[in-house]
């Protein structure tokens, strides 16, 4: 079959293939815990003797890399199930504790065995690089000086967006620390310019320098207590979530935000200059990429329906390109000649209230290609500056000038594409467009003032037809019906959410990560109950999620070059938990 022809299925099949997938989600929640695999589990006490709850649990495997990693409930239980027979290393952390012993190592682990191991938690200094950047933005001092405070206002809208404190783990003088930003421009991961890395170096070097005053550890700041993450705090239901991430080559540029499932259960990633696909059962990673030595950045992978390809967004160059996953080779790219004008760009990351509506951009104004979806007819709509649709028969671009800035983009059942609009300084609406007829709507939420904030970042459509919204700086999940043409917003509970990543699994519960609090977060929008879990990174810097058929919900953890997917405990799973000895 051509993959000209194939890339997405007649309306009605799609109907059938989500109600297969949701009768075979169904399937495999009844059996999870009867799954083939070794358990281990324990309990977790306190430096007291009591229960110690919200530890998190984690056991790699030596060979694969793999790490499952679990919460410990209110009596202190954990287990760890349904793992690969092999050798395991296994340890325990919450913030401001460690386990003792730190690490049990050489674990052997087979099939049909339950391994008992008891943990004792510790005492432990939270370091800087632990924070969170929502901690490291409310902690970080304010020189008394104006340029410095500057300087300080430069690294949380400049800085942040890769990375928070997770890469700050040394004091240093000011040579020092220039020489660190240097190294980042080096490699390629980051387009710093001189001026906003002078400014950077200038004010680390000010609280983290070898004579500053600044506490070695977060703790001692009188701040610190009012912007923690208590273990206890966690509610019964936050303790039920269960991690597994996977390692991947840990070069600089290979830092996916997300993991994309296709038809075939294999995990499809952007990696610096090309993709990678993974085998989740497995944790076989291959790397494929295009010949082009100064590796471009790749926004994000779409897999296509039928499985014969994943597109690829080439973000700076403006361009997509087709990987055939059956030769495992790339077409020709595809550059899209876009000459209009650049609409104002804005801060796009720093969630306070200072740096909110000014000029000072974040991101480049240029044209660029961000993120795409098929079609009925096939055809590649992508979301960047501007708006476009790719003719996979004419290899040419419509380009959409009306619509200049877009971000997140989704399509629903009748095929109309939904685009937010999150970049520009002066565009925060959701779009429509008609792929038939290339018609294009827009609509404006009801908190885009410069008080609220309100603008779309990621978009989805779930089973019903709603679009959703990921209300980075507003904080909210926003639900948009388009039969009666009205918004809902769902105000996110806790102090900043950014919701960046957001996901809809198939009971249309809707999940977010949020980007400065890396918390894991589920809104039902049944009864608008939001539950929160802890995450086990400090700094995840998840940018999309994404369901499997097997109801996992993937997501990239680029700080730390993995990738991973989350899901929830079945009953019989956490009546195991409970029956832990």
């Amino acid at each position: 079959m051509d993959w000209r022809t194939s890339l997405s299925p007649a309306i009605q099949e799609n109907e059938m293939k989500k109600f297969l997938s949701v009768a075979f989600i169904s399937l495999f929640v009844s059996i999870g815990c009867a799954a083939a695999g070794g358990n281990i589990a324990g309990t977790i006490q306190g430096p007291d003797g009591a229960p110690f709850k919200a530890a998190f649990v984690r056991a790699q495997n030596v060979q694969t890399k793999m790490v499952t990693i679990v919460l410990s409930n209110a009596q202190g239980k954990y287990l760890v199930n349904n793992l690969a027979p092999g050798t395991y290393e296994v340890w325990a952390n919450a913030a401001e504790y460690k386990s003792d012993p730190a690490k049990r190592s050489d674990i052997k682990v087979e099939d049909g065995q339950t391994l008992s191991l008891n943990f004792k938690m510790q005492k432990s200094a939270v370091q800087w690089s632990q924070l969170t950047r929502y901690q490291a933005g409310m902690l970080l001092p304010i020189p008394a000086s104006q340029p410095e405070a500057r300087d300080r206002d430069v690294l949380l809208q400049q800085c942040f967006g890769c990375h928070g404190m997770s890469k700050w783990g040394m004091r240093a003088d000011h040579d020092g620390w220039a020489n660190a930003i240097g190294v980042m421009r080096q490699v390629g991961v980051a387009d710093i310019k001189p001026e906003i890395a002078e400014q950077a170096a200038t004010y680390l070097a000010s609280v983290f320098g070898p004579d500053s005053d600044t506490p070695a550890v977060p703790t001692q700041l009188p701040g610190y207590q009012a912007v923690k993450q208590d273990h206890e705090s966690w509610s019964e239901d936050a303790l039920n979530i269960v991690y597994v991430d996977y390692q991947l080559t840990g070069e600089p540029k290979d830092r996916p935000g997300t993991g994309r499932p296709d038809k075939n259960g294999f995990i499809w990633l952007e990696m610096g200059g090309g993709l990678a696909k993974l085998n989740p059962e497995t944790g076989e990673v291959k790397i494929f990429r295009l010949d082009d030595p100064t590796r471009p950045t790749i926004h994000e992978v779409f897999p296509t329906a039928d499985g014969s390809s994943v597109w690829l967004t080439i973000q700076d160059e403006n361009a997509l390109v087709r990987f055939d996953t059956r030769t495992e080779k790339f077409d020709p790219v595809y550059k899209d000649q876009w000459d209009g004008p650049r609409p104002r760009q804005t801060n796009t990351i720093a969630p306070w209230p200072q740096f909110r509506n000014n000029d000072t951009e974040t991101i480049g104004s240029g044209p660029r290609t961000h993120t795409a979806v098929a079609d009925p007819a096939g055809n590649i709509w992508a979301s960047g500056r501007p708006l476009k649709k790719f003719d996979i028969e004419t290899k040419k671009y419509t380009n959409f000038p009306d619509v200049p800035d877009t971000y997140g983009i989704a399509i629903d059942k009748e095929g109309n594409i939904w685009a937010g609009e999150f970049t520009a300084r002066d565009y925060r609406k959701l779009v429509k467009v008609d792929s038939k007829t290339n018609k294009v709507t827009k609509y404006l939420p009801p908190n885009t003032d410069d008080k609220l904030n309100g603008a779309p970042r990621r978009v989805k459509v779930d089973s019903q037809g709603y679009v959703w919204c990921a209300d980075y700086f507003g904080g909210n999940l926003t639900r948009f019906d388009p039969k009666t043409e009205t918004f809902k917003i769902f105000q996110i509970p806790g102090p900043t959410p950014t919701p960046y990543g957001m996901g809809v699994d198939h009971n249309d519960n809707v999940w977010y990560t949020s980007f400065y609090t890396d918390i894991t977060g589920k809104l039902d929008p049944k009864t608008g109950k939001f539950t929160e879990y802890p995450s086990p990174y400090g700094e995840r810097s998840t940018r999309d999620l994404n369901e499997d058929s097997k109801g996992r919900i993937w997501y990239g953890a680029e700080n730390i070059f993995r990738v991973g997917y989350f899901r929830l405990r079945t009953a019989s799973e956490m009546a195991a938990v409970q029956d832990t000895k």
